[in-house]
């Protein structure tokens, strides 16, 4: 009878428990990603409109509506509203359809002043925010915390146009902060929208190689400097915001074989494009200029690195511009460089010529 009572008491004990232990269990195990906050006051709806800065095409080997349709091309879009101590009070991942409309209406906006972020392609940095966090840390002389994408290993940036997959597109982002939003009536609306033009969150390289010789070159390697940053902020905020902690590392691009060497006939030009994360690598101790570029070729011999943004000129490269850069491959392996820096996609890409 003693050892019946125990095996039912057991038995009993062992139900309790799984009953009432077992929901905290799961709830420790779920994960919220970055799920809003209880909104505890007067909310409204606020209407938005998506647009692109610099929504045009830019020349290169392949045509302008392939690089417009990678480069403008926007495969997912999620609005945050962020309110007072960095809680997030809404986070909306646009439908098909209202991605399609490029306007979205968000409700249970917290009236008051909120924080406006809409994040376009967060999968070209390998992130799902329905199910991660953003890392937000704190900003010297600031208040308000930033958003930080960290990618030490370069997985996901720099990349040639040819790696970049066009499911994914480009990161691109947009930001106000301190938004009024007014009680008792919606803000905006689909007629009148507040506008959010979005930015890309990367930088563009523009090579032109220009051949100056009578003969075929065949470029078995593109070396760059120690320029190559490994995290970025997603929403930017001013002409150069660059994280201080960015570790920077050289970049090489080698052709392994003969079919893939870059062939440039006599007096011919091919291009080479990759995006890069902004980059403030020349630092104010460091003499030489780490934005330098260099060529390995099968006959021609080695174009050793040089710069390309030299002294007394920028000393960074800021999200969502182009540099383009003319390189001319010469007798004797000289290499003459020639560049500029606009925004992306104010105009065709025309380095001018070498007079």
């Amino acid at each position: 009878m003693k050892r019946e009572l125990k095996s039912y008491l057991a038995g009993w004990l062992a139900l309790y428990l799984a009953a009432v232990c077992l929901p905290f269990l799961l709830a420790g195990c779920a994960s919220d990603g970055a799920a809003p906050w209880p909104v505890d006051r007067e909310t409204t709806s606020v209407t938005l409109r998506m647009s692109v800065a610099g929504a045009v095409g830019t020349r290169a080997d392949g045509t302008e509506d392939e690089y417009a349709t990678l480069e403008n091309r926007i495969n997912t879009l999620r609005v945050l509203v962020v309110t007072d101590g960095n809680k997030i009070a809404v986070n909306h991942k646009l439908t098909p359809e209202e991605l399609a409309a490029q306007t979205v209406t968000i409700e249970n906006v917290p009236v008051g002043k909120v924080t406006f972020c809409v994040l376009a392609n967060e999968a070209a940095l390998g992130k799902d925010y329905d199910t991660e966090e953003f890392e937000l840390v704190d900003v010297p002389d600031r208040t308000s915390k930033k958003a930080l994408l960290e990618d030490p290993d370069r997985t996901y940036f720099p990349k040639r146009f040819s790696e970049v997959n066009i499911d994914k597109g480009l990161p691109m982002s947009w930001i106000v902060r301190d938004y009024e939003v007014k009680s008792g009536s919606p803000t905006g609306t689909p007629g009148e929208p507040l506008e959010a033009q979005l930015v890309r969150c990367v930088a563009k390289l523009n090579i032109s190689m220009n051949n100056d010789l009578d003969s075929e070159i065949n470029i078995k390697a593109v070396n760059f400097g120690t320029f190559f940053g490994d995290r970025l902020y997603l929403f930017g905020e001013q002409s150069l915001d660059v994280p201080g902690s960015t570790a920077y590392e050289a970049k090489s691009y080698p052709y392994e074989t003969e079919a893939d060497y870059i062939k440039i006939p006599a007096y011919g030009e091919k291009m080479l494009v990759c995006y890069i994360y902004p980059s403030y690598a020349w630092l104010p101790e460091m003499t030489d200029s780490p934005y330098t570029i260099g060529f390995a070729t099968l006959a021609k011999g080695t174009y050793p690195q040089k710069a390309f943004i030299a002294e007394g000129a920028l000393n960074s490269i800021a999200r969502n511009t182009q540099v383009n850069i003319r390189a001319t491959l010469s007798v004797d392996a000289r290499l003459i460089l020639k560049y500029e820096v606009v925004d992306w996609g104010k105009k065709e890409i025309t380095v001018p010529p070498f007079n």
